[in-house]
């Protein structure tokens, strides 16, 4: 299991995404505006800094929430 708490990701999230309301944390994340191409790259930057792999794309595409993009996060990062 990951170091990671869901409360650190989703923080880290939202800070390098530049969110400032806490919906986020339960909207699909195709609702959030700051979610698009360049949030994506954001995002995996986030990813590859907390957990330490760079995560496929494909995942941050197909992930429909935060939790469960965390999730993700959790399981690849134990395949290391």
């Amino acid at each position: 299991m990951s170091n990671v708490s869901f409360e650190e990701f989703s923080r880290e999230f939202a800070k390098d995404l530049e969110i400032e309301d806490e919906q986020y944390r339960t909207a699909k994340l195709e609702d959030i505006p700051q979610y698009d191409s360049m949030g994506k790259i954001i995002v995996s930057l986030t990813i590859e800094r907390l957990f330490g792999f760079q995560i496929a794309y494909e995942f941050l595409d197909e992930s429909e929430t935060l939790q469960a993009l965390y999730d993700v996060c959790c399981t690849q990062g134990q395949g290391k």
